[in-house]
Order: structure tokens, then C-alpha cells, then sequence
């Protein structure tokens, strides 16, 4: 409800707004944010669950809230997965919940099957394979927590790269502080100021009707940042709404920044960026980033209205709404004090309970009980009770069983207990110092006694930490914190000769001091006492993980799920943590934390993108012939980056019986093919023989003017990574051809080796893809062709043998005819210059009409060339295997007088073991069933022994074949072996195959002359 007669510190009463939330209409003001506008209008259900479905309503305020998710908007601007509370409220807003808690919910209605459910139930439930195979895509739609968008963004996005000398990240009351101490005691240093709220100011902006010092401070402090900016705007630059999400090496951060109405909007017809991703290098680096409250432990504690004291107090102070009437006030620190008192001066019956014992009470409890607030100390909340949302409190006195060491004190709850009533309960069991950006780029936290939470390290080069992420609670104590952390880093930069520190007072930490955390046997063994809200993470499944061997807190949060959300366990976690090490009974500090990674809250892929989005992302190529493929009816593929047809179908054909027709016309008669696309590069020198015997495994001093080389390129490490053919035009000059998608990696490794190891070699490169184009005429009767389109070249199978290439005139052009196959038949590639390309295709098609000539795609190449057993580098390849796994150890050369990329390596023992994956063949046993690429062969055991790397049906054959990458696999020639596959409607099965050579057709090598 909103509160009447509040002067809160961020609403404009005086500007309204309407907003559609679920389908219903609501008036909110500006200034509120999309959850305090619900709270406002009496929402109080605003999702369900992940794993349960259980209706959960807001618990925090701010980047730390784990339920209310929702999208935003419809089409071109639809935002899935955006927490409510971090949603500025704008003029004709529409949201709807990501779950929607007032729908039907399959996972709500199975309720009596939820104790059947517990973490990592989906690995045991459903171990067997036919089992699972009914279960899986009901599980997995069940997964997520939005619809993914399906239409282009239609919104705007900038990147903005910025330099500093200080980088404040925090714009709370430490933040402000450090970012003034800065511009005070520097001349020229640059300062950027960051925070995530659209206003700065932080937790003090809750602290006005309270303590009107803290108004005074903050007005002050905001004055004086204007005036800095107003006199030298290059000084000072601040950004509010902006996240600074990932810390990377070297002092670079990745701030993004959201504008106000979040969305693009139009100004002088160009459109706004709706976000601004910031890129910043600062010298140092000063994190302010404040702390996170987190929940206390009870059963049932995830009822909707259930939230953190901190929040609830923000609600009421910066928004002037509060979400119930009635409200109980639950925690083992100060804090909940402070937003009883809140409470209290806005009229709202409010109760503490205070776990920790009477006596010793700070100034704020006292205080608390001169209002009249009803405290109640030494007692501790068992179960909530409510269907959906909150009702009562069971409660019961606590007891401290003391043990040495400390951490092993155990607290029970005395039998006897009372049930108070209640519809809010906000509860505070503690802080946790936002030190995620710290950790990304390396640092560490170590675990602090006094606040019962984990700490960065104190000192860390060119970074500083203060305020509340260095534990430091009362605002004018961050402020002295804040000085002296300024202080040294204007030191550290010569700004100042020594830095002035001024002493903190003892009691600067005792808002977020915390009695041992506070987690009785009774309450972590009841089913329903939740840490994770997002993923239903429960105590109990904590229990289960540990029981079930995992040890380390990383092992324990992955099996559970703990922290997997969106809120990355901002509140969850570290209760985690402390349950985990009472069920292992060893302290905190011996858990650890979990990893903290980029980013540290959801990062649109338009913001990453900035303007870099749309066709121009990947370069299109075509050839000089693309159109005629075009005018055929082709199918493309995009092929490292060249669009290459893919199969050509006639009218009534699928891809299957187009591919089979154009192999047959191959395999009986003739076939053409557009093979422009292979890598060319132009070999010159007076070392190039050298040069190419140095990237090749084989020879290639002797190799004669006028003939080709098939060669095999590796890495240091043995591996393959390219192949293709290499034409000697004469003793200094060679045409090297490479994979379509190798082209410009195999360029740059070469040039790499030239200019950093072969400095001494006399060669010259340059890529000529681009300027020649290549028509590969294939079939029995290329011959024949060939002799109608080219008069001054002698094409008998003596004088024009396979694997030499001659110069020649094809219609007129200038050509370089190579003999080379990769489909095992008789085979011309000719090569001419780019322009003449489409001419020359044309030519070709007309001259071999009267054989029925049918050009192929790479579809039908690829078929023709597994028949063969011919590898694809890339396909049946996979960088991590050698010549001697796909059975090419011919092509190793024994004695060049240089050792060659990749020898030295192939003297490792692991690279010549037996037990190795090798390239062999597999025939199914029945012949029409066609393998799946990528299925894995398992062994009698169940264990994968390699996979399929080619599949096809071979028309030739009449049946269909693969090559595999199998453990062993040469030895295991003509044995049975199982390969698992997927069909749509019998889920998993297990096809016999038989392994055999890769070679399918043609085993001697006959038909590469032809039909002579």
C-alpha cells in the first residue's frame, strides 16, 4: 500500500504514470520502480518457482531480489528475465511475470510427488535410457524462467571507451566520499563515479527521516559533485543506472549503463542507445560496493511477503509503500531495529524478535524501546505459517550449548512455542559484502568472525575497498573509511607525499556485527526451509549432497542447483555455506566461497553487440559463377563465408534423391563442379621448394615442373590441420591450394613461420583465392569433354598422366588444366582467371550435353569423397588428430634434410599408441539405416570408443557407409561394434555395425583414367 502524508526521497507525486502488469492496469508515479509500484497497488504474488512452483512474491529491493522476474514489452522490445525491482517505472510500461503466479502450473499440482525431488533427482529418477527418453522434453520445457525473444531488437545500443585515473564503483555514502577526497587532493586526476540506482546515495537515502544530519551530508556532498562537474566537466564523470559487471586483467571494467525509460527513444530522428556499455581502464580502482542483506533460516521461509528488513525500510523511505499492515521484524543484528523504527514513525504495528540474548544493547536498540516498539529477545522464528503468502510465526525460546572451539557452540530451540500473527515478516540474518568484482579479476576473501561474513583482502595493488564491502556499518564511519582509502590511493599515485589517515571508532562495525550464524538442528532438518528462492534449493538437499560425497562447496552448489539463478545466490549463498559446514561440521572459513564470475548481473547481447549487428557481421563471398548455380535451382551452404551450392534439385526432389542422381551421373558419366572456393596461395622463391618441404610431411625437392603433390599440413604438436594440392609451376614458383574454411588461418600460419622462424628463407606469399576460378570437370567421360574444349593439350592417359597439370587454351581463355580427383574418377580441374569463370561454366555445361553433364554440390562431394575414404580436415578431423590416426603414415617422409612442422612430435609415445582414435570405416549391418553424424560407438561395457565423423548413403554402393574416429579401430577391422543413436519415436537404440576399411570404392585406384 502506498503511505499517506510520506515525504519519500525518491517519488514525484506530481507526475503520474499507468503501467500494465499481467494484464491489469495500475497507476504508479515516477521515480517508483516497477515492484514498488506493486507494492503500492497491493500485488503480492509476482512468480512461481523453478523446481516447485511455488508462488513467491518480492523479498528485496534491488539487483539482490531472486523472485520477481519478468519481461518486459512484446515484439521488437520484449526483455525477458529483468527483476522487477531494478525496472524504472516509465508512462505505458507493460510486464508480465516470468512465471506467472495467478496461471495453472503443472509443477504446482503435482505437490505430493515434490518430496520425490530432491536435488539432482533428474540423474537418478531417470537413469534408464528408455525411461528418460519419455521424460526428457517434459523436463527440459520446464527449464528456464522466460521465453527466449524471437524477433529482432529493435532497440539501440552504444559502446563508450573511457580512461581514468580513478574508477569509484559505489556511489553510496563511502563512494561519494572517496570520489570528493579525489577532486579535493588532486589537480588534474580524472574521477568516474558508478552506482547501479538511478539517484546517488545508497542506504542513506533511507536514513533521512531518522537522522536529518545524514539529509544535510547528502545534500552537501551531491552540491559539491555538481559544482566539480560544472567547472570541469573532463574531471568528473558519473554514471548512474550503470552496473560495472566484470573486472578483467589490467584494470579494465565493464560498466553498463541503462537509460532512464529503458528503451530507445527518438530525438531529432535518431534513436537514443537504450543502453551504454561503458569500457574502462583506470589506474585505480576503488570498490565501494556496498553489502547485501541476508534472510534468516526458518521453515517455509520462502511465503510470499517474507522479505529483508533492509528492503522492506527502503520501500518505506525512498518509495513511501509498505506491503502489509501487521508486520514482524526478525534478525541477529542491528538492522531490524532501525527499519522498526521506520515502521513505528509511518504508524505500522510492527514487533521484533531479536535472537540474541538481553543484555548489552546497542544505542538503535534502545532507542527501539523508548518508541514503545514490542521487542522480544532471546527467541527465534520456527515455521511460518501461510498457504502462499504469510499469516503468523511459530516461535520458541533459544538456548546456546556451548563447545570449544566456538564454531562448534551448537543453539537448540526449547519445546515450548508460541504463534504470533503477522502478514509481513522481514527478516535480517546478516551482511554480505558485495566483493564478486573483486574476486573476477583474481582476488580473494578470507572469512571475518566480528560480521559472520567473507572479506576481501585487505590490500591488493591499485585497488582499495570501503564502506560496508570492507564491513564498516555506521554511514559517518564509511565516510572516515572512505578518506583514508582515497588517501592511498592518491598516494599510490603521487598525488599526495603521504597519505592522511584518520582512525576509525570501535564501534564502526557494530551495525553489521552478527551473533554466530544462527542455523539450530531443528530448523535445518525440517524439508521446506529454503536457501536457494530461485531454484528451490532447501536444507535438506544441502544434507542430501553431502551425504552423497560431494565435500567442496563448488561440487555441493552445482549438484543443488544453489546459486544457479539469475540472482547468482546474492542472498542464498553464503547461508549455503554455513549450512554446509553444519552438516560437516567444520567452521565457515574451511568451506570457502564459491567462484565469482563475470558478470555480476544480466548483460544484454544487444549492449555486447553495440552497433555491430545486422548482415555486415560476416563477410558474404560468392564466385564468379554464384549466378548460374543461382539460375539452376541450386541449395546453398555457407561454407567460410562463400556461399557454395549445396545440391541442385529438380522439380519433385528432396535433398536425398537430388544427391543421388548427381553421384550417379558422376560415377557413370560425367559431373561438373564449382570449386572456386579451395584456398589458392602463390608460392615464389628461390626457397619455396624448401619452404613447402618444411609445412608438409612429405617430400617435395624433386617434385618436376608441370606435375601436383597432395600434401598434409600439421602443427607443433603432430596434429592435423589442412590439406590440398600443390601444382609446381617451375623450380621457384608453386601454387599451393588449401581447405575452403582454411584459406586465411593456413596464410597466416605461414606467414607466421616466414617472418618469425624463416626469416633466412627467400619466399614471397600471396593469397589469390579470389583471382582464378575453378571448374572441376568428373566422370568416366571427362576425357572426352576435355578434348572438345581444349585443342592444344593432349590428354592421353600417358602423355597427361593423373597428378600433373599443363597449359592450355579452354574456348579462347587461358587455362591451367590440373588432373586431380577427389571422388576417385577421371578428373580436370580447370583454372582461369576469375572473370572468365561464369563463361567458362557455361561452356562446359553446353559441351557436355551430349554425355547428359549435371553439376554437383557439396552434398555429392562429399559423398564421392567418403566412398573413396579421402578425409575432410575439420569433419573427420578435429585437432587432435595425427597422419598416423587416419591412417596416412605414407605420407611422413623419413629423410629431408630439415625436419618439418610436427615431426619432432610424432616421436611422443602417446601419439603412437595402439589404444588411439583411428579413422576406419563402418558398414551397419542393416544396409539402409544411416548413422547420425557425431554418434558415439560404445563398447559391451556401455563406454564410448569413438564416434562417427561422416555418414552417408552411397548410391554407387547401393547401401549406406561411415567413416568413424574408433579406439583401436585398425585392428579392430571387420569385429562388430555398437553405435548408439536417437530416433525420434523408439528414444535410444543401438545399431550393430561392422568395422572396415575406409576405402569403399574402388580400392585399386582403377577408375581415376577413366574408361581407357
Amino acid at each position: 500500500m502506498r503511505l499517506d502524508n510520506h515525504k519519500s526521497s525518491l517519488i514525484d507525486y506530481s507526475k503520474p504514470l499507468s503501467f500494465i502488469f499481467n494484464n491489469k492496469s495500475y497507476k504508479g508515479f515516477h521515480g517508483d520502480t516497477l515492484a514498488s509500484a506493486l507494492i503500492a497497488n497491493n500485488v503480492l504474488f509476482y512468480a512461481r518457482s523453478f523446481k516447485y512452483g511455488r508462488k513467491r512474491g518480492l523479498m528485496g529491493a534491488g539487483v539482490e531480489e531472486p523472485n520477481a522476474l519478468v519481461s518486459l514489452e512484446i515484439g521488437g522490445r520484449y526483455t525477458p528475465n529483468m527483476k522487477a525491482t531494478e525496472v524504472m517505472l516509465y508512462n505505458g510500461l507493460s510486464a508480465v511475470s516470468s512465471s506467472n503466479p495467478n496461471s495453472f502450473d503443472f509443477r504446482a499440482m503435482i505437490k505430493p510427488l515434490h518430496r520425490f525431488m530432491p536435488a539432482g533427482f533428474y540423474y537418478k529418477t531417470f537413469i534408464k535410457q528408455r525411461v528418460w527418453s519419455l521424460v526428457e522434453d517434459s523436463l527440459r520445457s520446464l527449464s528456464g524462467f522466460s521465453k527466449a525473444p524471437t524477433e529482432v531488437d529493435e532497440d539501440v545500443y552504444d559502446h563508450v571507451f573511457q580512461h581514468t585515473e580513478f574508477l569509484v564503483v559505489g556511489g553510496g555514502v563511502s563512494g561519494i566520499t572517496a570520489a570528493l577526497e579525489i577532486l579535493n587532493h588532486s589537480k588534474n586526476a580524472r574521477v568516474i563515479l558508478v552506482d547501479e540506482r538511478e539517484c546517488l546515495g545508497g542506504e542513506l537515502l533511507s536514513e533521512f527521516s531518522t537522522d536529518e544530519s545524514s539529509y544535510d551530508w547528502h545534500e552537501e556532498s551531491i552540491n559539491s559533485l555538481s559544482k566539480f562537474k560544472n567547472e570541469d566537466n573532463s574531471r568528473l564523470k558519473i554514471l548512474t543506472s550503470a552496473t560495472a559487471y566484470a573486472w578483467y586483467d589490467h584494470n579494465y571494467i565493464e560498466v553498463l549503463q541503462t537509460n532512464a525509460t529503458g528503451q530507445s527513444t527518438l530525438r531529432d530522428g535518431v534513436r537514443s542507445a537504450r543502453k551504454v556499455l561503458h569500457k574502462v581502464r583506470a589506474k585505480e580502482v576503488i570498490l565501494a560496493t556496498g553489502a547485501h542483506e541476508r534472510p534468516m533460516l526458518f521453515e517455509t521461509n520462502d511465503l510470499a511477503n517474507i522479505m529483508l528488513s533492509q528492503s522492506v525500510r527502503r520501500y518505506i523511505e525512498e518509495f513511501g509503500v509498505v506491503s502489509g499492515r501487521k508486520v514482524i521484524l526478525y534478525g541477529n543484528n542491528d538492522s531490524i531495529y532501525s527499519t522498526a523504527i521506520s515502521l513505528n514513525n509511518n504508524n505500522i504495528d510492527c514487533k521484533v524478535i531479536d535472537v540474541r540474548a538481553p543484555g548489552g544493547e546497542s544505542e538503535i536498540v534502545i532507542k527501539a524501546k523508548n518508541s514503545g516498539i514490542d521487542i522480544i529477545q532471546g527467541y527465534a522464528i520456527r515455521k511460518a505459517n501461510g498457504a502462499s503468502s504469510i499469516k503468523g510465526v511459530e516461535i520458541s525460546k533459544v538456548e546456546l550449548q556451548s563447545k570449544p572451539p566456538h564454531w562448534q557452540s551448537q543453539w537448540r530451540l526449547t519445546k515450548d512455542t508460541q504463534t504470533l500473527e503477522c502478514d509481513l515478516l522481514a527478516t535480517s540474518g546478516g551482511f554480505n559484502p558485495v566483493v564478486h568484482l573483486d574476486c573476477h579479476c583474481g582476488g580473494k576473501t578470507y572469512f571475518d568472525e566480528y560480521s559472520q561474513s567473507f572479506l576481501p583482502q585487505k590490500k591488493r595493488k591499485s585497488r582499495k575497498v570501503c564502506g560496508a564491502v570492507n564491513s564498516v556499518g555506521f554511514w559517518k564511519d564509511a565516510i572516515l573509511d572512505a578518506k583514508n582509502k582515497a588517501q592511498q590511493s592518491l598516494e599510490s599515485m603521487g598525488e599526495v607525499k603521504k597519505a592522511s589517515i584518520q582512525p576509525l571508532t570501535k564501534e564502526c562495525s557494530n551495525y553489521y556485527k552478527v551473533d554466530r550464524f544462527f542455523t539450530p538442528s531443528e530448523i535445518l532438518n525440517k524439508p521446506k526451509v529454503f536457501i536457494d528462492m530461485q531454484n528451490d534449493v532447501t536444507t535438506l538437499d544441502v544434507a542430501l549432497a553431502i551425504r552423497e560425497g560431494y565435500q567442496s562447496i563448488e561440487h555441493i552448489k552445482r549438484y543443488t542447483a544453489m546459486g544457479f539463478g539469475t540472482d547468482q545466490g546474492k542472498t542464498g549463498n553464503i547461508n549455503g555455506i554455513a549450512v554446509a559446514a553444519e552438516f560437516l561440521d567444520v567452521p565457515m572459513s574451511d568451506v570457502g566461497t564459491t567462484t565469482f564470475r563475470p558478470a555480476y548481473t544480466g548483460v544484454d547481447f544487444g549492449a555486447m553487440a553495440g552497433r555491430e549487428v545486422g548482415d555486415f557481421f560476416d563477410p558474404q563471398r560468392y564466385t564468379t559463377i554464384h549466378n548460374s548455380h543461382v539460375e539452376s535451382g541450386a541449395e546453398f551452404e555457407l561454407v567460410g563465408q562463400w556461399f557454395r551450392p549445396w545440391f541442385y534439385p529438380m522439380e519433385g526432389e528432396d535433398m536425398h534423391q537430388a544427391v543421388n542422381r548427381e553421384c550417379r551421373s558422376v560415377r557413370n558419366s560425367l559431373g561438373m563442379m564449382d570449386a572456386s572456393t579451395l584456398g589458392k596461395i602463390d608460392v615464389q622463391g628461390k626457397d619455396a621448394r624448401e619452404f613447402l618441404s618444411r609445412v608438409y610431411t612429405n617430400a617435395w625437392m624433386k617434385l618436376a615442373p608441370g606435375s601436383c603433390r597432395y600434401g598434409l599440413m600439421c602443427n607443433e604438436k603432430g596434429m592435423i590441420i589442412d590439406d590440398g594440392v600443390s601444382a609446381c609451376i617451375n623450380d621457384n614458383h608453386f601454387i599451393m591450394t588449401t581447405t575452403t574454411g582454411g584459406a586465411a588461418s593456413v596464410y597466416s600460419t605461414l606467414e607466421m613461420w616466414l617472418q618469425t622462424e624463416w626469416s633466412d628463407l627467400d619466399v614471397h606469399l600471396n593469397s589469390v583465392t579470389d583471382q582464378f576460378s575453378t571448374v572441376a570437370v568428373v566422370g568416366p567421360n571427362a576425357r572426352k569433354l576435355m578434348e572438345v574444349l581444349c585443342e592444344d593439350v593432349d590428354f592421353n592417359k600417358e602423355s597427361f598422366k593423373f597428378m600433373q597439370w599443363r597449359p592450355g587454351t579452354v574456348c579462347g581463355v587461358n587455362a591451367r588444366i590440373m588432373r586431380i580427383s577427389f571422388s576417385g574418377e577421371l578428373a580436370y580441374e580447370i583454372n582461369i582467371e576469375a572473370n572468365y569463370g561464369r563463361f567458362i561454366w557455361d561452356q562446359v555445361a553446353l559441351a557436355g550435353k551430349p554425355w547428359n553433364i549435371t553439376p554437383y554440390g557439396t552434398e555429392s562431394m562429399h559423398v564421392l569423397r567418403a566412398e573413396k575414404g579421402y578425409i575432410i580436415v575439420g569433419q573427420d578431423t578435429d585437432g587432435s588428430m595425427t597422419p598416423m590416426d587416419v591412417n596416412m603414415s605414407w605420407i611422413l617422409a623419413k629423410d629431408k634434410s630439415f625436419s618439418y612442422i610436427g615431426q619432432r612430435s610424432f616421436s611422443i609415445a602417446a601419439l603412437n599408441s595402439n589404444d588411439r582414435l583411428q579413422l576406419v570405416g563402418l558398414l551397419t549391418k542393416d544396409a539402409q539405416v544411416v548413422l547420425p553424424e557425431g554418434s558415439h560407438i560404445i563398447s559391451n561395457k556401455g563406454v564410448s570408443i569413438g564416434y562417427v565423423t561422416s555418414s552417408y548413403y552411397s548410391s554407387a554402393l547401393g547401401r549406406s557407409i561411415a567413416l568413424a574416429q574408433l579406439k583401436g579401430g585398425l585392428s579392430k577391422i571387420t569385429e562388430t561394434v555398437l553405435v548408439k543413436i536417437v530416433q525420434e519415436k523408439q528414444g535410444l537404440k543401438e545399431i550393430p555395425c561392422e568395422v572396415s576399411s575406409s576405402v569403399f570404392y574402388d580400392a585399386k585406384g582403377e577408375k581415376v583414367d577413366g574408361n581407357e
